[in-house]
């Protein structure tokens, strides 16, 4: 399969999202932070409402300086680091073509190329929009979904799924051998 497609910003900063929200512990650790502003916020209106002695502005601006840290962390540092890695890495910039076959898969751009066999890749995740292939448990390349027809999505996939399990299938054998050493 061959396929020629163009990286853009927005790829970099779904993936950086993805990438965040890749176990349930962080989902409900956003989902928990947000909770508990929410709560903050209630309790010092209602704060406000029942004692308006108490000075709102020393009460209210450090949940709003708290909050807008929160929201910058969450939504904002992504974005930043998505459009960093996309402006500072021209390899990153112009079309490139992409080539899956039994052997890897192999990438070709202006300036550039790389082979990377399936025993490197560690894992892949698949979004809304795009797939993740991991060579590490936190590097990957992106695939846009958008450069794929539909059929090519579906084979895309299942060739990543078998390529990778019979990847990891042979590192696991091989890690077990050596686990037990020298048998002498």
């Amino acid at each position: 399969m061959t396929v020629t497609y163009e990286l853009v910003p927005r790829d970099f900063y779904e993936a950086f999202i993805a990438h965040r929200n890749r176990s349930a512990l962080t989902k409900w650790f956003l989902r928990f932070i947000v909770f508990m502003l929410i709560t903050g916020a209630v309790i010092t209106v209602l704060g406000i409402a029942l004692r308006p002695d108490l000075e709102p502005q020393k009460n209210f601006l450090p949940l709003v300086l708290l909050a807008a840290f929160w929201t910058f962390i969450f939504w904002g540092s992504p974005w930043l680091a998505a459009r960093q890695q996309f402006w500072k890495q021209p390899s990153a910039q112009g079309p490139r073509t992409m080539v899956v076959d039994a052997a890897g898969i192999h990438w070709q751009w202006n300036g550039g190329s790389a082979d990377i066999e399936w025993k490197n890749f560690v894992r892949f995740q698949e979004t809304k929009n795009q797939f993740l292939l991991y060579s590490s448990p936190v590097l990957f390349n992106v695939v846009p979904k958008r450069a794929l027809t539909l059929d090519q999505v579906g084979a895309f996939r299942q060739l990543v799924t078998e390529n990778l399990a019979l990847a990891l299938r042979r590192f696991t054998r091989t890690e077990s051998v050596r686990a037990l050493g020298p048998s002498w």
